[in-house]
């Protein structure tokens, strides 16, 4: 169960019958701040026993393709976060890409160079059946972004 409101103390009681206090979630102040940490696409799954929250992202995370090259790509990862009494987090628990998952990125990567799919950084876009593109970020990284949608006409 995930309850969005501004942060605030919500009270409850334990198993053993004990009054509890617990922070409530403020979605979107959670997936600021998890975003912060390198997050994307953060989607709230639900509430654990203890009052961790489990969550299910994306992680920026280095993918490293032929030559040596390392490019930075959204690879799936599933977490908990504990919050503080504020509501901020107190700790993460998990939240480190599977190597499997790196390696399907790293699948993902080369079939989009070798279909023709993929822009480099710096190149103009407009090249027919691109549906992805590597550009720099903030931090100097090159990361791995799919382009918005574009409609397909069928002949």
């Amino acid at each position: 169960m995930t309850t969005v409101s501004a942060p605030s103390q919500s009270y409850g009681t334990s198993v053993t019958g004990e009054a509890t206090q617990t922070p409530r979630i403020n979605e979107q102040a959670l997936k600021t701040e998890l975003a912060k940490r390198g997050f994307e696409s953060i989607s709230i799954k639900r509430e654990l026993p203890g009052g961790r929250i489990e969550i299910e992202a994306n992680k920026i995370h280095p993918v490293h393709v032929e030559a040596g090259e390392s490019i930075f790509a959204p690879v799936p990862v599933r977490f908990s976060v504990e919050l503080d009494a504020r509501g901020g987090v107190k700790s993460i628990e998990g939240g480190t890409p599977t190597p499997a998952a790196v390696a399907d990125a790293a699948r993902l990567i080369k079939m989009l160079r070798d279909n023709g799919q993929l822009a480099a950084a710096g190149e103009q876009e407009p090249i027919s059946g691109v549906t992805h593109r590597i550009e720099r970020d903030e931090q100097g990284r090159l990361v791995l972004r799919r382009n918005a949608s574009r409609s397909v006409r069928i002949p």
